[in-house]
């Protein structure tokens, strides 16, 4: 029996003793056997997204393997349901020849998917096991282009002469081929950093058409292409540049986050979505016009005007709307209705709730669970719940990657907005109370191109909050642990989008909440650019790292000296519980003990299947000696006496 085999059939006891990621773990912990509370949250979030005017096709995110979903736009419903070979989502999905071509995650394949059979055929793989195909862009003549990550590479497919090319690398130090279109001479790719490179589609030849003086504070959202000009969609707006280079055009939107769909009316206007926004935009002289009001919060995956003249979009978390620019209705379809369509997904966070609930974060949905009961209900918000956390009579939650900060009441479905972190930042990691002052405490990573992490401080009475970026030097902020009026605050090096380091090592800030001053920083393990998380119990500190993946210590606060250093199967969220030290870890989602005392990590579960879109986490029970975390996608108690 091989290792992944072994971690399969979950057997604890045929585990101990044996090797994990290269290091040995102690006997496993005698536990009882976990109890199950049923699917830990449902979605049917999408990323992928194609439509014909009649039709529309989705591929979902979050559900393993990722599913096909086919959509009835006249009667706004779903018709059929194909789940694909492997995968996690695909945001790469194009319509060509009646054929939907489809860019899987993280295996890199390419599927063609036929709908007149509901068959799928995997063509080939675009790049290694991790590869990200980001788009798809079909050319007048059928050849289908994609764009990938971390290569920045550009493919072509010819359904025609069923070959796959790699076109190579868009541009020079770029990890990003991250939107497309095709007209029938060349392929336009938009890269992080911001590149616009056109592709001579016969030659190969490499262009960037971008103005060397053009600055975009967000990147691409999106591109199209029609009569010769490119446009891209940014923030607050659209740009407009003819695909020789010249004639760049500014399309403003006021107070638009970032266009994040394109694509043409009958009249050849350009149409647009505003990411967070909503907005239905469309070209009315050199600006970009408000027309409509489609579902705020969410980021989106698709527009297309319909043969009535309709609108139809697309949003990530599963919504499907149709906007009828004569009339200003707006009819909204969500996906999650649908039983088939729907399925178990990754969680986001998981958290204690008012009155012996538990909260589960999805995309764009937080699941509040009552066991004692056994039901449960789930709540639509604006966003991925990266962490929350009880309080009184309701669960603070941190969105990405809007940075809003929500309180949601589950017993009348009400949810408060405390507003947006901002800052430079986009990615909440942590949500912790301070139980003396009641402040609530959110750490946040920066988005790609940037490094300063922020410490946001919220009066969740007042609803007023301070956001601190002075508490470790270019650093993502990750985790925090309260010890009385100190908290440990542990950073990352690497900036968002894998920004490179100036960094050498992550540190921890240790932070006066009483004078609200940083009065020292700690680097426990010199040479370890990413601390995933920290724990702190009887003065050692306990740190989980992402950078070299988990590696984790016991540091002695008082000697600022290691005590004990191991391997586990990857990295997650340390938990303190009952007088002991738990760990969560990926790459096998394994759950482990690290302490007190212990120079080995001890397993508490294996195979428990792959849950956690973030990592795995254990959250200590209200009462008695049980941790709430996740067991095959389930929400499940588990033994921790």
């Amino acid at each position: 029996m091989d290792r992944r085999q072994l971690i399969k059939t979950g057997g604890l006891a045929a585990l101990a003793g044996t090797t994990l990621a290269g290091s040995t773990v102690a006997p496993a912990l005698a536990a009882q056997p976990p109890k199950l509370y049923g699917t830990a949250a449902l979605s049917a979030a999408i990323v992928g997204f194609a439509t014909d005017g009649s039709t529309a096709w989705c591929v979902s995110r979050g559900q393993t393997p990722p599913k096909v979903i086919t959509y009835d736009i006249a009667s706004g419903s779903v018709t059929k349901v194909v789940p694909l070979e492997r995968g996690d989502g695909a945001w790469a999905a194009g319509l060509s020849g009646g054929k939907v071509y489809i860019g899987t995650y993280s295996f890199g394949d390419l599927v063609e998917y036929d709908p007149a059979t509901g068959s799928a055929t995997t063509i080939g793989q675009i790049g290694p096991v991790g590869t990200i195909p980001w788009q798809t862009a079909p050319a007048p003549d059928g050849v289908v282009y994609l764009g990938t990550y971390p290569r920045g590479e550009v493919w072509s497919f010819d359904p025609a002469t069923r070959a796959l090319t790699n076109l190579g690398r868009a541009v020079a130090g770029s990890q990003y081929a991250r939107v497309l279109a095709a007209d029938e001479r060349y392929v336009y790719v938009g890269t992080i950093p911001s590149h616009l490179i056109r592709i001579d589609r016969v030659s190969g030849e490499k262009v960037d058409i971008m103005p060397a003086d053009t600055t975009l504070s967000r990147g691409f959202g999106s591109l199209a292409v029609r009569d010769g000009k490119v446009y891209a969609g940014v923030g607050n707006g659209v740009i407009e540049i003819n695909r020789d280079g010249s004639g760049f055009v500014d399309l403003p939107a006021a107070d638009e986050y970032l266009i994040d769909a394109l694509a043409f009316d009958a009249d050849g206007a350009v149409i647009g979505l505003g990411r967070r926004t909503g907005s239905i935009l469309r070209r009315e002289g050199n600006t970009m016009a408000v027309i409509g009001q489609g579902p705020a919060g969410d980021e989106n995956r698709g527009v297309a005007e319909l043969p009535d003249g309709k609108i139809i979009g697309a949003c990530g978390s599963g919504l499907l709307f149709v906007f009828d620019p004569a009339s200003g209705e707006v009819t909204t379809s969500d996906l999650v209705e649908n039983e088939d369509a729907a399925g178990p997904e990754l969680l986001q966070s998981l958290s204690l709730g008012p009155d012996g609930t538990v909260a589960a974060g999805g995309h764009f949905s937080i699941t509040v669970h009552d066991p004692a009961r056994r039901t449960s209900s789930r709540h639509h918000v604006a966003g991925e719940p990266k962490d929350m956390i009880t309080w009184r009579n309701g669960i603070v939650a941190a969105l990405y990657p809007s940075t809003e900060l929500i309180l949601l009441r589950p017993d009348t479905g009400k949810i408060k907005s405390y507003g947006r972190i901002l800052n430079g930042q986009q990615r909440p990691w942590s949500v912790v109370r301070h139980p003396r002052s009641e402040t609530i405490l959110i750490t946040s990573a920066p988005p790609t191109g940037s490094l300063q992490g922020g410490l946001t401080l919220l009066d969740p009475v007042s609803g007023e909050f301070e956001v601190r970026l002075d508490i470790l030097k270019n650093q993502g902020l990750t985790s925090i642990a309260l010890d009385g009026d100190r908290a440990y605050i542990a950073g990352d090096t690497w900036g968002g989008g894998g920004t490179p380091p100036t960094e050498p090592t992550s540190e921890v800030a240790v932070f006066d909440l009483r004078t609200r001053t940083v009065i020292d920083r700690i680097a426990p393990l010199p040479g370890m650019p990413s601390i995933q998380s920290v724990a702190v119990l009887d003065g050692i500190l306990y740190v989980s790292y992402k950078r070299v993946s988990g590696t984790w210590i016991a540091y002695d606060l008082a000697r600022r000296t290691v005590i004990a250093q191991g391997k586990l199967s990857g990295y997650g969220v340390i938990t303190v519980s009952g007088g002991q030290v738990y760990a969560g870890a990926n790459f096998g989602d394994n759950l482990y003990r690290i302490g007190p005392g212990l120079t080995e990590a001890e397993v508490l579960h294996t195979g428990i299947g792959t849950n956690w879109y973030t990592v795995p986490r254990i959250i200590p029970a209200a009462r008695g000696n049980g941790g709430w975390t996740a067991i095959n996608r389930e929400l499940a108690l588990i033994d921790l006496s």
